[in-house]
């Protein structure tokens, strides 16, 4: 199933006793995982563990399989990036049909398809498959039902700042809600603007809007360069979608003769947001996309292909030739 059908189940709490959860998105795996332990783990339950390398099946069958010396039932959590062989997990799953009270929850980190449909059939149908969020949108509502689960009182406009201001990073974001949540008071956009700020100091949309402006940005960029996961390959993606999201919102309007954000982009941000998208987008001419998207992947195949090049003076020539295309007059 999917994250839509795993809501609805969970709303019912009629969880069955053994699920699995995998997919591209390590973050809605932890979020569903604890509300699913949430329902396992009542007082009477008695809860073990297993991280990683902790996985022994010796120790996670007899687990399942004795009686619990402190409550009703047994609960087995497994978090790992290897796979358990499908034995183990068969007599895993046989262990929790012959006592429906005990449960097993399986966090499984891995990326290879084979495995994972192996796996999944040791499940039959109690597993999610989980997916990057496709939009903005679909990323601040996953912040809002974790800002729910903690109590944090917090405006929609408020969770998108959170979430451009940390360069989409869920991880972050979600972090950040932790930390408002110890103000015990209602979070608005102008609070988070005041109190919240990206691992360099500026958020990518910052210096996104600020580089659209034809502003210096040279000491920016060096900012965040010295940030411990910067990659060039990466920060090249995030110009190349940025552009690419003004690229549908400039052809929409062309083509319909109308602004509306939430048609073209599938998604609805703030209006100071929308209003901002709206004109940048319209600072540049079709023939200006066609030249920009070019330059992006003929730098990205040298950061490639160049082991030695100066990659701070490649990307900030890289910059620069960007700025010179929104400047020039032909592409107003």
């Amino acid at each position: 199933m999917y994250r839509r059908e795993l809501e609805g189940l969970l709303s019912t709490q009629n969880l069955p006793n053994h699920f699995l959860l995998f997919g591209a998105d390590e973050y809605q795996i932890e979020l569903f995982a604890k509300e699913i332990l949430a329902i396992y783990s009542t007082q009477d339950a008695n809860l073990m563990s297993l991280y990683f390398d902790e996985y022994d099946y010796d120790l996670a069958i007899s687990h399942l399989s004795e009686p619990s010396l402190f409550g009703d039932k047994n609960v087995l959590h497994v978090k790992s990036d290897k796979k358990i062989a499908t034995k183990e997990l068969k007599e895993i799953i046989l262990a929790l049909k012959k006592n429906p009270n005990n449960k097993f929850l399986f966090e499984f980190y891995e990326s290879d398809m084979r495995i994972l449909t192996e796996t999944s059939r040791a499940f039959g149908v109690n597993f999610a498959r989980f997916f990057k969020p496709s939009s903005p949108d679909e990323a601040v509502m996953l912040l809002a039902r974790s800002a729910a689960k903690i109590g944090l009182n917090i405006t929609k406009n408020a969770l998108y700042e959170i979430y451009f201001i940390h360069n989409e990073n869920l991880y972050l974001a979600a972090s950040e809600l932790t930390k408002l949540a110890t103000l015990n008071t209602h979070i608005e956009q102008d609070l988070v603007r005041r109190l919240v700020f990206g691992v360099s100091g500026i958020s990518f949309d910052d210096f996104f809007n600020k580089f659209m402006s034809l502003k210096e940005i040279k000491n920016d960029f060096l900012m965040i360069e010295q940030e411990q996961n910067f990659s060039e390959i990466l920060f090249i993606n995030s110009l190349y979608k940025a552009f690419f999201r003004l690229f549908k919102l400039h052809a929409f309007i062309k083509i319909n003769g109308r602004f509306d954000i939430k048609d073209a982009l599938g998604y609805a941000p703030p209006p100071n947001i929308a209003n901002t998208l709206k004109q940048q987008s319209l600072a540049i001419n079709l023939r200006g996309y066609e030249e920009i998207f070019r330059l992006l992947n003929l730098a990205e195949i040298e950061l490639k292909t160049d082991a030695k090049m100066d990659k701070t003076a490649f990307m900030l020539s890289l910059l620069i030739n960007l700025r010179n295309l929104i400047s020039t007059a032909n592409f107003k």
